[in-house]
């Protein structure tokens, strides 16, 4: 009886740990990927597009007002879960992903203070059917 229970037990174990690998690989697919938006910093709204990769658990990604700046490349990415945050030098930024979008705040990192809020919409690449 207790080698039947001991089985049980190291089965339900291995179960357990496949749902939180198989969780942590969605947490990932939800993140890495193009997202377009804006950001509402001290009054000012601007558009912008974020690009995050995962390689083997490390994100990197890269950061481009579509008004005025070349791309930049994010100092860092930190995913936990459904939580998101992204560096720039100037900015960083603490946000959810929630479906197809990531919202949250935009803080000054020279003075620690919030300075606005971000709003990304997840942008599918386009596929080409061919006849």
């Amino acid at each position: 009886m207790k080698k039947m229970t001991w089985i049980a037990f190291a089965l339900a174990a291995a179960a357990g740990c496949a749902g939180v690998s198989q969780s942590g690989k969605q947490a990932q697919e939800k993140v890495s990927g193009h997202w377009m938006g804006a950001i509402d910093r001290d009054g000012w709204q601007r558009p912008l597009a974020l690009d995050i990769a995962n390689q083997d658990g490390t994100y990197a990604g890269s950061w481009m007002s579509l008004e005025s700046q070349p791309g930049i490349m994010i100092d860092r990415v930190d995913v936990n879960g459904d939580a998101v945050r992204f560096q720039l030098k100037t900015l960083s930024f603490d946000g959810h992903v929630s479906g197809r979008t990531i919202a949250g705040s935009v803080t000054d990192t020279a003075s620690g203070t919030a300075s606005g809020q971000f709003t990304l919409t997840r942008v599918d690449p386009y596929v080409a059917v061919v006849p």
